[in-house]
């Protein structure tokens, strides 16, 4: 089992990746589709 010395290093481990921060901001806001994620994402390739 690996130990983190910070929580954030734990958090990142989980949600890291290039897209899953971005999505999760846009969804903090409001409920979305994923279509308008991809609207709101221009650079996104796939959801």
């Amino acid at each position: 089992m690996k130990t983190y010395n910070i929580p954030v290093e734990a958090t990142l481990e989980v949600i890291g990746g290039k897209w899953k921060v971005v999505i999760l901001c846009h969804l903090k806001k409001d409920k979305k589709r994923t279509c308008e994620l991809k609207q709101l994402m221009l650079d996104i390739t796939q959801i």
